[in-house]
């Protein structure tokens, strides 16, 4: 629900039009209502879901009936969204929303003089060619994180902002790691995935990258034989997870020579 982001951004609409409308006569308060403190005023609103905006006019009777709800599919914005829905029901004007900066006068200062500090050490080791980003192995591990994380489902993750796993129903000792049905994804099956989608890809690269260059036979089919296996059960363990979770089923099919 992102309560917590909500009531931020909720503040910084309060502080942005308090800072706007200093030096005028506007009256237009902010409050916030806790439930476990309140909850009777949450009954005379009627409230029955979160998150929850409402702005009561001055001619308001009831709170319940003679007051507007901001609608939930209009959180996206966050702050600008709140901005827009009390200027839509008001004749009043909020203004620029004021965010407060990442980091402090105080702590660029800091930075920055760190920043200069390490301005010639670095321009040294750029020159001497040793630097990470000359370093082979950084970016071979670069490339593997980017495989991982393109075949594991983390910018769904993201974007959808899902959970790594859930709180069974039944059981809230217990967790759920897996999710039946394609409508949904947790983050840990996208992760365990990708594991394996990356063990068959750093096999594969084994293979024809090290591998080749190895001298003994027997070495050579025992690795060979070692990468095929495993391969072979990432892959089965990938298609009875995709089983099990959507339905689909996918079958190999001989030659018909072979018959």
């Amino acid at each position: 629900l992102r309560l917590r982001e909500l009531r931020r951004e909720f503040e910084i609409v309060a502080s942005s039009f308090i800072t706007n409308h200093n030096s005028s006569n506007t009256k237009l308060f902010f409050g916030d209502i806790e439930f476990r403190e309140s909850q009777s005023s949450f009954q005379l609103f009627g409230v029955n879901s979160l998150p929850h905006v409402r702005l009561v006019g001055p001619t308001a009777k009831s709170l319940k009936d003679d007051s507007d709800v901001m609608d939930q599919g209009d959180f996206s914005r966050l702050a600008e969204s709140m901005a827009e829905f009390v200027e839509s029901r008001t004749k009043l004007t909020v203004g620029p929303i004021h965010r407060p900066p990442v980091l402090s006068k105080m702590q660029l200062g800091l930075i920055t003089a760190l920043l200069l500090l390490c301005l010639p050490l670095v321009a040294k080791r750029i020159f001497a060619g040793e630097t990470l980003l000359h370093d082979p192995k950084i970016w071979l591990s670069g490339a593997v994180f980017v495989y991982f994380f393109s075949v594991s489902g983390a910018m769904h993750n993201i974007i959808r902002k899902m959970p790594m796993f859930l709180v069974d129903r039944n059981d809230p000792n217990k967790l759920v790691f897996f999710y039946q049905g394609s409508g949904m994804q947790l983050g840990a099956e996208g992760f365990a995935v990708g594991f394996l989608y990356t063990v068959v890809g750093l096999l594969l690269a084994v293979v024809t990258h090290v591998l080749v260059y190895v001298k003994d036979a027997t070495a050579k089919r025992l690795a060979m034989l070692f990468t095929l296996l495993v391969s072979f059960w990432a892959v089965k363990k990938v298609i009875l997870l995709d089983n099990w979770k959507t339905g689909y089923g996918i079958h190999g099919f001989w030659p018909s020579s072979w018959n």
